[in-house]
């Protein structure tokens, strides 16, 4: 991956919807996502997807949960707009991309 950016959920990072990226308030769409970060502060399913349906399911089984995961440097592809399902108002979601 090069030019690896970062975006959060509109409105700050926290609860569901579409990602834009941090700097621009562009809306991501058709890229790879190589590493993502959370903290939650509800157990839930953080379901992250394109226009193809689900690509990531990361289940939180614990309240009060951070962490980081590195995918791999080939990343996931995502077509089309991406989106987050699954988390808390409280929570907040990133995704590194590019």
């Amino acid at each position: 991956m090069t030019n690896i950016r970062i975006a959060h959920v509109v409105g700050g990072a926290g609860g569901n919807g579409l990602f834009v990226d941090a700097i621009t308030s562009t809306t991501i769409s058709d890229t790879r996502i190589g590493t993502y970060t959370f903290a939650v502060t509800a157990v839930s399913e953080l379901v992250l997807a394109d226009q193809n349906g689900q690509k990531i399911k990361h289940p939180v089984l614990v309240a009060n949960t951070a962490d980081s995961i590195y995918l791999n440097d080939m990343g996931v592809k995502c077509s089309g707009k991406v989106s987050l399902s699954g988390a808390s108002n409280a929570g907040k979601f990133y995704i590194y991309y590019g």
